[in-house]
């Protein structure tokens, strides 16, 4: 088998090398799509399991949900054995067959790139016009690979490749492609091209693969899982936050994914300033036209109901905002393509039980809350930050559209 991708970039490209800065000679790591694209793969199976049920949301000191050790085992396991592990190789190998970008460098004014350049001296800089041609194709040491198997990995692949990026800034919508295929074919393609108006195929044509490829069927799951799945699973959300009407809480998905394309024409560069403003509080009141407020009295409901920490831990600036020692990525994900953004959400329960928010009131005086979280909290922040996202979008000019398996 041999799979050829023609990766035509679709923004800035933030792949640093060894001392941080982009570098024409190695416009292309591989390493960066290996590990996107083993986090969708995982995402694949895990949800394969947990729309089974055999991935249960189980009670843990730390988290508000545990994953169970055997199962966890199985997901890192099969994600190995298609894409390698510590003790066996890669079924597939990626061959960089041509690679080639710009490299430029200024001031950009996205939030997520301010951030990544504080303390730095002069500016960052990225690949700009990139392009790559990589063939997936079977490891030497493989005698055969069954064609669930194929489908699977390219349908991670590609899944990866429409709502994620490549490099810093990779979840916040920079580093994006477009695709062509050649050498596999799919109802998600046309002319050969990855179609992102066509993502429920792709998503749902590859966990048919990949059920297959696990010899699993449908069942049905009542609670939340306990880590990031694509799941076709709905479940019961309602009463939880009264008056939304996104979508019909008592069958909400678990996996979600918005659609937003802009009402004028608008560049890449523009929409990634705009969209990336949603996960930062002060610029999400500004373009809201919200006063900024106490956040007992904001207006906006992440704020109000101190849901924030779902965008991503930690949240701390000036020793204000969410306290937690260690990290967490956000359950939110976007990718800014040229012809409109997808932001995926998540709902998981791998979430710290407790937490400290520190706000700040007027003439300085701070405030400090002991935060609890639990299921319904984390259900909660989900369905909130989906409706703010919603209401964010029309506020700004965009079109949107919530896609669900």
């Amino acid at each position: 088998m041999s799979i050829l991708l023609k990766l035509n970039g679709e923004n800035r490209l933030y792949l640093g090398g060894y001392d941080t800065q982009f570098h024409e000679e190695d416009p292309f790591r591989t390493q960066s799509l290996k590990g996107l694209w083993r986090y969708w793969l995982r995402a694949y199976i895990a949800g394969a399991m947990y729309d089974a049920g055999l991935l249960e949301c189980k009670e843990e000191g730390d988290l508000v949900c545990g994953i169970d050790p055997e199962s966890l085992k199985k997901i890192v396991e099969k994600t190995g054995d298609l894409l390698g592990s510590q003790g066996s190789a890669s079924k597939f190998r990626i061959v960089v067959n041509r690679a080639k970008a710009n490299r430029k460098e200024d001031e950009f004014a996205a939030q997520r790139i301010r951030l990544l350049s504080m303390g730095k001296r002069g500016k960052i800089s990225y690949g700009d016009k990139a392009y790559a041609e990589i063939i997936i194709e079977k490891s030497p040491h493989v005698k055969r690979i069954d064609e669930n198997e194929i489908k699977v990995v390219i349908g991670s692949l590609l899944t990866a490749l429409s709502l994620n990026g490549l490099g810093k800034g990779g979840r916040r919508g920079l580093g994006t492609f477009s695709v062509e295929v050649e050498g596999f074919k799919g109802d998600f393609l046309v002319n050969g091209k990855l179609d992102h108006s066509k993502l429920r195929e792709l998503i749902r044509e590859t966990m048919k693969s990949v059920r297959s490829y696990l010899n699993l069927d449908r069942g049905k799951p009542s609670e939340m899982p306990p880590i990031d799945c694509i799941s076709e699973a709905k479940i019961d959300l309602s009463g939880i936050v009264p008056g939304v009407r996104v979508i019909n809480l008592r069958e909400t998905p678990v996996f979600i994914i918005v659609r937003a394309k802009p009402r004028e024409d608008k560049s890449t560069d523009n929409m990634v300033i705009e969209l990336q403003d949603f996960f930062y509080r002060p610029a999400r009141l500004r373009r809201m036209k919200y006063r900024i407020s106490s956040a007992d009295e904001s207006r906006d409901g992440i704020t109000r109901e101190r849901l924030a920490w779902f965008l991503g831990l930690p949240r701390m600036q000036k020793m204000t905002g969410y306290i937690y020692d260690g990290r967490r990525a956000s359950a939110v994900h976007l990718a800014v393509h040229k012809e409109g953004a997808l932001f995926t959400f998540f709902l998981s329960g791998d979430w710290p039980t407790e937490m400290v928010w520190i706000g700040r009131r007027r003439k300085n005086l701070k405030i400090e809350k002991n935060l609890k979280i639990d299921r319904l909290e984390v259900k909660k922040a989900y369905i909130t930050s989906v409706s703010s996202l919603l209401e964010y979008l029309d506020r700004i000019g965009y079109e949107s559209e919530v896609i669900y398996l």
